[in-house]
C-alpha cells in the first residue's frame, strides 16, 4: 500500500498527490480548473485541497498547467511526472482502493450526521 509520503524521483509526494498524478495520467486535460472540479466530485476533496496538491506538483516539476497569464495551456505531466506515474502505477490498485474507502467513509459519516439533524 502507498505510504502517506513516498519519495518519487527525489520528491516527497503524498497519497493525494499520487492520486492526482495517476488521474492526470498520460491524458491532455483542457484546464486545471476542470480537473479540480472532477477531483472534487469524484473523490470529495475540497477544491482548495486539490489546488494545493496541483500547485505542489507543479513546484516539484511533475505537472504543467496555465496560470492566469497563460490561458489555454493544458494540464499535463512533465517528463518527470511521467516517470513518477510509472512508479505510482505499480501500486495503483492499493491507491485507488484507499481513496474509494476514504470517500465511502466520508459519505457514511456525512449521512450519519445528517440523520442526527447536524448540518453537513
Amino acid at each position: 500500500m502507498a505510504q502517506d509520503n513516498d519519495r518519487l524521483n527525489g520528491n516527497k509526494i503524498s497519497r493525494r498527490e499520487q492520486l492526482l498524478v495517476l488521474e492526470i495520467g498520460r491524458d491532455r486535460i483542457d484546464t486545471a480548473s476542470s480537473f479540480v472540479d472532477y477531483i472534487n466530485s469524484s473523490y470529495g476533496f475540497s477544491k482548495s485541497s486539490a489546488w494545493y496538491c496541483l500547485n505542489k506538483l507543479k513546484e516539484q516539476g511533475l505537472v504543467e498547467f496555465a496560470n492566469r497569464e497563460e490561458l489555454g495551456k493544458p494540464l499535463l505531466l512533465t517528463k518527470e511526472g511521467e516517470q513518477a506515474l510509472c512508479s505510482i502505477e505499480k501500486s495503483k490498485g492499493a491507491l485507488l482502493n484507499y481513496f474509494s474507502n476514504v470517500a465511502y467513509s466520508m459519505l457514511a459519516q456525512r449521512g450519519s450526521a445528517l440523520g442526527r439533524g447536524w448540518p453537513g
